[in-house]
């Protein structure tokens, strides 16, 4: 059976109160390691938003998520579950080193653009082979994608060790050598590792949602998600977008690597991402598939790894919490029917006409008085 997703539009109160109860769950978890919930949560806060060093990593951590969590809308707004936004970015970021370290004697800004077009070439051609198993096969193209993940790291890694790996490199990390100096992104906080990615990467968004809401080919790919079958009736063909969609999602993936090589590591590294695919494709769902709503999810995202690092040395809470309840968050939010089973939309309707009534009541008592 093929898996069709269909766009679930989230109010911006049912994700609130999402967090507010995986938040919940959370605390109950703190409680059960013998810990405080309001002393972990505020060295939480501290660690992303407490001093400049704490933004700056908050930001660094956010990068990466804007560019995997836009792929996954991207995939997402068009019908297609792009599970393989890892294995994208992998091979973005070994196409991105490679061109970054072998293509020499050229301009600073040319070899920059040279690098991103790589990864966003490499991206793409990885998205091909789960997009034509759906577009022409009639099959799944999650799980492929999913599969290809595991195939795009092992052979970079190989590439690396044959072919890439510099001399005198044992017992060190697998990795090619470091990219040209003027290939590398400048910091836009320095000292702090926060660089010229992450404008670029809100840049994208905000094209991204005047593309989909104002032009008729992200009109064709929203429709494509919402209803397929209206969308053919209507004209418009369905694989085609889908297709495009798959190809311009692992497109966006593969510049998430080149950002990370050109701005972090400044070189291919095994296992560089700690699942960013996954945290982008959770940002993207905690911000209902939108790019403005993926800004806040993936600034929450970012802000619970940053200030998950500072908890764990300085409560002694290990960082997996901080997974926990955004695992918690993302249930409550991305499950198909949390509003009909819990009511969510229901209670947050009240809650809001009882803070509505209560206010002009103070209102009106204020002005009698």
């Amino acid at each position: 059976m093929n898996f069709d997703f269909r766009q679930q539009p989230i109010k911006i109160s049912s994700a609130v109160l999402a967090v507010f109860l995986g938040l919940l769950i959370g605390a109950g978890f703190i409680l059960c390691t013998g810990n405080n919930p309001i002393t972990v949560y505020g060295f939480m806060f501290e660690g992303a938003f407490g001093s400049t060093a704490s933004v700056a990593s908050t930001l660094r951590w956010t990068t990466p998520l804007l560019y995997a969590g836009l792929a996954a809308a991207i995939a997402f707004r068009g019908g297609m579950f792009n599970f393989g936004i890892e294995g994208q970015l992998y091979v973005g970021a070994f196409s991105a080193a490679i061109a970054g370290v072998y293509f020499k004697g050229m301009p600073g800004v040319i070899h920059i653009l040279l690098c991103f077009a790589a990864a966003m070439a490499a991206g793409c051609l990885w998205g091909v082979v789960p997009a034509l198993i759906r577009v022409k096969l009639g099959g799944n193209e999650a799980i492929p994608a999913m599969m290809m993940n595991y195939v795009a790291m092992y052979l970079c890694d190989y590439l690396t060790q044959t072919f890439f790996l510099p001399e005198d490199t044992f017992g060190q990390t697998m990795a090619t050598e470091l990219i040209a100096d003027h290939t590398k992104l400048p910091k836009i906080i320095p000292p702090y590792t926060v660089t010229y990615g992450f404008v670029i990467a809100v840049i994208l968004v905000i094209l991204a949602h005047f593309g989909l809401k104002y032009t008729k080919a992200g009109f064709q790919i929203s429709m494509t998600g919402m209803n397929s079958e209206f969308s053919r009736y209507g004209g418009i063909d369905v694989n085609k977008i889908r297709f495009r969609a798959m190809l311009l999602s692992g497109m966006t993936a593969g510049l998430c690597g080149a950002v990370e090589v050109m701005g972090i590591t400044w070189r291919y590294e095994s296992g560089f991402s700690p699942d960013f695919g996954i945290e982008g494709i959770l940002s993207s769902l905690l911000g209902g598939n939108e790019p403005f709503g993926l800004l806040l999810g993936a600034l929450f995202m970012g802000a619970m790894k940053a200030g998950s690092l500072v908890v764990e040395r300085s409560a002694e809470v290990p960082r997996a919490l901080a997974e926990v309840i955004k695992a918690f968050i993302i249930c409550f939010v991305s499950a198909r029917y949390l509003s009909a089973c819990m009511g969510l939309d229901r209670i947050a309707d009240k809650v809001r006409s009882v803070i509505c009534r209560q206010t002009k009541e103070g209102g009106g008592r204020a002005h009698d008085q």
